[in-house]
């Protein structure tokens, strides 16, 4: 088992979370962080094909198709200068 220190604020949210669903603050905070890990995954795959320029396969997932969407709006609009 291994310690992580979060803040106070999250730490009461989790418990209550924890709480509500009838579940332990362990079972919750390792579903939540390998969550974050596997959408991490996707964003660096997807970061990776835009890099490569082939995003083709990456963005079948609607979620991922908008953050490429997004990604490619700002990379072709024009950088303003201060």
């Amino acid at each position: 088992m291994t310690t992580i220190q979060i803040p106070d604020d999250i730490a009461a949210q989790l418990r209550q979370a924890a709480q509500d669903e009838e579940r332990t603050v362990e079972d919750l905070a390792g579903e939540g962080l390998a969550a974050y890990l596997a959408s991490r995954s996707k964003l660096d795959a997807l970061r990776t094909a835009i890099d490569e320029g082939d995003a083709s396969g990456v963005a079948e997932e609607s979620a991922l198709a908008q953050i490429l969407a997004d990604v490619c709006a700002r990379r072709a609009s024009p950088k303003s200068q201060p």
